[in-house]
Parts: C-alpha cells; structure tokens; sequence
C-alpha cells in the first residue's frame, strides 16, 4: 500500500460575519460619546476687572483646569502680593481674582513757605494739583497743574512752582518832602515807611495832601500812590442868605473846617460842613439857602391832575378835602411857633455848634501833636539806626584792617624763614 503524497489542502476559511463594521462605527461613536459628560461644563465668561485686561490669546470657550492670565492697563503698575490670573473651577466659575493694579500717580509736589492742596484728594493722573504761598511770599510759576499721563509715565504738566518772599524797592521820592527810612534800598512785607512834608520857605506851609503812609504788599508794589507835599489855599467861602458859624480865619488851609448856618425864612440844602481839600476847593459842594420852610413831607397832588376826574370847579367837597384844610392850618400854626420860638432855638443849636467845633479842633491839635511826636520818635530811631549802621560798619572796616595786617605779618615771617633756610642751605654747602 502505497502512501498518497498528495498536497494537504488548506481549510476552508471562515466567511466574514457582516456585523463587523458595525462593531467598529459603534466602539468609535462610544468613544466619542462617553468622554462628553466630562467636558460638558464650561466657565463663564472670564471676569472682567477695572485696572486689568486678559494677556494673551482670548478663547471662546474654557474648561475646567483652564487657566487665564491678566495684565495691567496702561497707566497702572501692579501690586504685589495680589494674583494676576485665575483659574477655571469644575463647577464652572472662575478662582477668586482680584484688582492686582493701582493708577500711578505723580509725584506729591514740595512747596517751602507755600501749601498744595489735591482737590481729588490724590495726586493720580488726570488729577489736580492747586498751590499757594503764604502769607509774606509770593508764587512764582502757575497755580495749578494737571498729573499727565504720557506713554507709561506720569510726570506734571509744568515745573513745579516756587514761592518767593516778598520785596518792595525804594518807594517814590517827593517833591518838598520825605518818607522814613530812606536810606535803605529794600523793604520785607508788610513794613511800613511814613511820609513827611519839608518847611516852607514862603508865609505858607506845605500840606500833605494823600495817604501818609505806605506798607509793603506785593513784590516792588505799595499799597497806594504817595502823597503830594503842596500849599493848599482855599478862597473864603461865602453863603448867600447864610453865616458862618464856626471856622472862621484869615486864612483856609488844607482840611481847614467850616460849618454854615441859613437866616431865619431860609432852610440848608446841602452839608453843612465843607472842609479845605486837596485841589484849593472846598468839599463837599457848598450848600445853598432856600427861601421857606424845609418840606416835612412830599406835596400832595390834586385829584383833578389825575385823568378822568373833575375839574376844581365841578367837584363836590369830600373828606379829603377837609382833611387837606386840617392839615394847612396845623402847617401854618407850626409855622407860625416856630417864628416866634425859633430865636432861642437857633441860639441853642449854636452854642452846641460851637461847642462841638471846639472839642474837634481840640481833639484835631491833640492828634496833631501826637503825629508830630511819633514823626519825631521815628526820626530819633531812624538816626539811632543810621549810628548804629555807621558803627556797625567802622567795627567791620577795623576787623577787616586787622585781619589783612595779620596777614602781612605772617606773609613777612614766612618770607623771612623761607630766607632764613636758604641761607642756611648755602652755608652748609659752602662749607661741604
């Protein structure tokens, strides 16, 4: 029996089931699908802050684990220890971020003998600064200035200004007269210089006529024009229908007083009182005697001036009427008292005149007497002032002389010493 060499033949193959695809899809959907749940939160919207702004690239979407980062804006710097970037919680909110950044500011502007007042209470940019002196100084540079932004600095928008004490040069020399202290060149703040008028050659004497003394106020400013050292002679004043009652003299100086009276049946429109002024005019304006009686109160208009009522003629009598005769009749008694009682009156009235004119030519002279006094202690202080200035200065010249011969004598002895070694250098090489 023989063997069969014949060739094994290969099983048949398994035929492919039609469910295999399908399998496939499924296992690559499930793979899709189940991770899902897990990314299906997403964070809100990323928290929007004042002083800060995202960095970077900014996505539409973030998830759990995502992490965002901040920066400041511009014209803010960051302050540590505060977080610049958060993170997105599962949950779904973002972790606890806050504002990392502060508005720069510019710096507190120093100003000696001044104030500086922040209207916004900081010294941020866009805000204000507002400077002022003190008393005694004076501002130079601008009031105000503004905390500017310029790229990423801040600087101020001008030089910050300075306060300088308060000067006032010589004030104005005058004709026929003087000021106090007239030797010096400068005067501080608030001092103060008084003006004096020189005696007249001539039968007149010069008056003052302005304000006699100045203070200091502003740099090289006084406070008012100085006064005028002039012979002020004013006419004798005349009042028709009127006397003078008080004042009267040979001659009407400046301020020179004068009170004027009305006759009896006339009344005084206008002051009473006029004084000597400046320009050789009395002042106020004289006044003026108006025959009568001065009006007590205004005139009553009649009816028939007004329109739409009767002439006098065709009207009838009413209370009115009578009440104007009632009224004429007491006018004309009053009148008629005052004629005859008015004498003794006017007697009084001026002997009180006189009285008060007197007390105020007194108190005049006393003021007088007193300015004289305080001219003449200022001009005793003024000298005190210039002996002390001139000793004060021989003091200085007689130091400075004794300090320059002090030098001399020891540029001499140095000199001499110098020769002394030379000398003796010679010596001992001659002798070498």
């Amino acid at each position: 029996m023989t063997a069969s060499c014949a060739p094994r033949q290969a099983p048949p193959s398994r035929p492919e089931s039609p469910l295999f695809p399908w399998c496939c899809v499924g296992m690559l959907l499930a793979a899709l699908v189940l991770p899902l749940p897990i990314f299906s939160v997403r964070c809100i919207d990323p928290p929007v802050l004042d002083s800060m702004k995202l960095k970077g690239v900014i996505k539409h979407r973030y998830y759990p684990g995502d992490r965002i980062d901040y920066e400041c804006y511009r014209g803010y710097f960051y302050v540590w220890p505060y977080l610049l970037s958060a993170t997105c919680e599962p949950n779904g909110s973002w972790s606890r971020i806050e504002e990392a950044c502060l508005r720069k500011s510019c710096p507190d502007p120093q100003v000696k003998h001044g104030k500086v007042v922040a209207p916004n209470d900081t010294f941020e940019w866009e805000s204000e600064a507002h400077i002022s002196c003190d008393e005694g100084y004076f501002l130079r540079g601008k009031p105000i200035i503004v905390c500017n932004l310029i790229g990423e600095n801040v600087s101020w928008s001008d030089t910050i200004p300075h306060c300088e004490k308060i000067y006032c040069g010589q004030p104005p020399k005058i004709k026929h007269g003087k000021h106090t202290n007239s030797y010096r060149n400068i005067f501080e703040y608030n001092e103060l210089i008084t003006y004096s008028c020189d005696p007249s050659n001539g039968p007149d004497e010069y008056a003052l006529v302005g304000q006699n003394k100045l203070i200091c106020i502003e740099p090289n400013k006084w406070s008012s024009d100085p006064p005028l050292c002039k012979v002020v002679k004013c006419e004798r004043p005349f009042l028709e229908h009127g006397i003078m009652v008080s004042g009267s003299r040979e001659k009407f100086s400046y301020q020179s007083v004068v009170v004027f009276e009305c006759l009896q049946g006339f009344y005084l429109n206008g002051s009473n009182l006029v004084f000597c002024g400046g320009n050789d005019t009395w002042e106020p304006e004289m006044p003026t005697c108006i025959k009568g009686y001065k009006p007590t109160h205004p005139t009553k208009t009649p009816l028939s001036k007004y329109p739409g009522y009767p002439n006098p003629s065709e009207e009838i009598p009413s209370l009115e009427d009578f009440e104007d005769l009632v009224v004429a009749v007491i006018v004309v008694c009053t009148c008629l008292y005052r004629c005859l009682f008015s004498g003794k009156n006017e007697e009084k009235d001026m002997k009180e005149k006189a009285k008060e004119l007197k007390e105020k030519e007194e108190r005049d002279m006393k003021e007088k007497e007193e300015r004289e006094k305080k001219e003449k202690e200022a001009k005793e202080k003024e000298a005190k002032e210039k002996e002390k200035e001139k000793e004060a200065k021989e003091v200085k010249e007689k130091e400075e002389k004794e300090a320059k011969k002090e030098k001399e004598k020891e540029a001499k002895e140095k000199e001499r010493k110098e020769k002394k070694e030379k000398q003796q250098k010679k010596e001992k090489e001659m002798k070498g």
